[in-house]
């Protein structure tokens, strides 16, 4: 009698053997890193060579709105960019698809938190800005909008990566331009897409974003981190996002301007004008933001090479993974959530079906393995693309 270990939702368990057909590829579930409301997120271990991934899941059915694709379409239409996990295989089972990439460190939500002012140092931060700003500069110019850019879903290298921003998590992104490179025209309405505390003015009102709708929720991140909560971040935003719509309004002008960009760089006003004046079927002036932060930067004597407030606290990054999650990302009225909820429309992949094996056989999970002391070795054999390939059986 096979022992499965599978939750009660179907999705994985440690101990768990991904294996591909027509591919000597294998992987084993080390431990489930993340539950959320998508997916979950689990770190694996290549069953040769124990070089550790990350692999997303999410469930094949009672899925109101599948967003692994988007995922995968995001990794591969960035593949080779820096500052994004590299794509290594995805594929699907009866129960679950799944997106094997590189593996990361913690997000710039759980680092900011373990701070005991919850900010990082202005030499840190300014650095963090540089290269999320490139990240969307990249993702913007290969026809994709994000929706959803906070701190959390940023994350830092591992080892000697450590000083690398990465960008992960696209189940809210869009393609934004068509065939032909030109920016699609916005639609009468759209679902709020994204995190109440982060997203532009404009999705509060039900419109369609654009690339200038994530540099303002680039700008609300900035500010972020350099001190720390936004002044709205109190706010249930399930039971009223439009008053935090409202609060991020009232910033642009006195008095709650001048309350707001206290302990941050004036030059940041600088950045937000240029956000605003900035059109729907235009292109951000990337290299005019980031000149302002090279500007501040200069002005108070930092090189932009300080070692990262992470790099100067080891113990920083393991306290990390024991802070919380905050920042759930909404998708806010449902009236529009089953006409954005629908991601087809964009996508020309599609998952391969996998067949399943089971092993009846018990072994010893690892130490820090999240599972009981008891568990099946579980092997699900599935064909998956790699890496190597053009387009990904999703």
């Amino acid at each position: 009698m096979v022992n499965d270990e599978r939750d009660s939702h179907g999705m994985p368990q440690a101990g768990f053997i991904i294996e591909h057909q027509n591919s000597d590829l294998k992987w084993k579930i080390l431990r489930n890193i993340y539950s959320g409301p998508f997916s979950d997120v689990y770190v694996i271990a290549d069953v040769k060579t124990e070089t550790k991934y990350a692999m997303k899941c999410e469930r094949q059915e009672g899925n109101a709105r599948p967003v692994l694709k988007l995922d995968v379409m995001v990794l591969m239409a960035t593949k080779g960019v820096p500052g994004f996990p590299q794509f290594i295989a995805a594929g699907r089972t009866h129960l679950y698809r799944y997106c094997i990439m590189q593996l990361v460190g913690p997000d710039l939500g759980r680092l900011r938190r373990t701070r005991p002012d919850r900010k990082f140092s202005v030499s840190t931060a300014l650095q963090i800005l540089d290269q999320t700003l490139k990240r969307l500069e990249d993702m913007h110019d290969r026809g994709w909008l994000n929706r959803d850019v906070k701190a959390p879903n940023f994350a830092i290298g591992v080892g000697a990566d450590e000083r690398t921003v990465y960008m992960l998590d696209f189940g809210f992104a869009r393609k934004f331009k068509d065939a032909d490179g030109k920016i699609i025209p916005p639609r009468s309405a759209a679902a709020l897409m994204g995190t109440f505390q982060y997203c532009a003015v404009s999705a509060h009102s039900h419109k369609d974003q654009c690339a200038k709708d994530d540099l303002e929720s680039w700008f609300y991140m900035a500010v972020e981190l350099l001190k720390g909560p936004l002044p709205w971040a109190s706010i249930d935003g399930h039971k009223n996002h439009k008053l935090i719509g409202e609060q991020k309004m009232l910033i642009r002008s006195e008095p709650k301007r001048s309350e707001f960009f206290e302990d941050v760089p004036k030059q940041f006003i600088k950045i937000l004008e240029l956000i605003d004046n900035t059109g729907f079927f235009d292109r951000p002036d990337y290299a005019k933001i980031r000149q302002i932060i090279y500007d501040v930067a200069k002005e108070k004597h930092i090189t932009m090479q300080e070692p990262m407030d992470w790099e100067n606290n080891k113990r920083m990054q393991m306290k990390a993974n024991f802070v919380g999650e905050l920042g759930e990302s909404h998708q806010a009225s449902s009236r529009l959530d089953q006409k954005e909820g629908n991601t087809n429309d964009t996508m020309d992949i599609e998952f391969e079906l996998a067949d399943e094996t089971h092993l009846d056989k018990e072994e010893t999970p690892r130490e820090n393995d999240k599972t009981s002391s008891k568990e099946a070795k579980h092997v699900e054999k599935g064909s998956a693309n790699t890496n190597n390939e053009a387009t990904p059986p999703l």
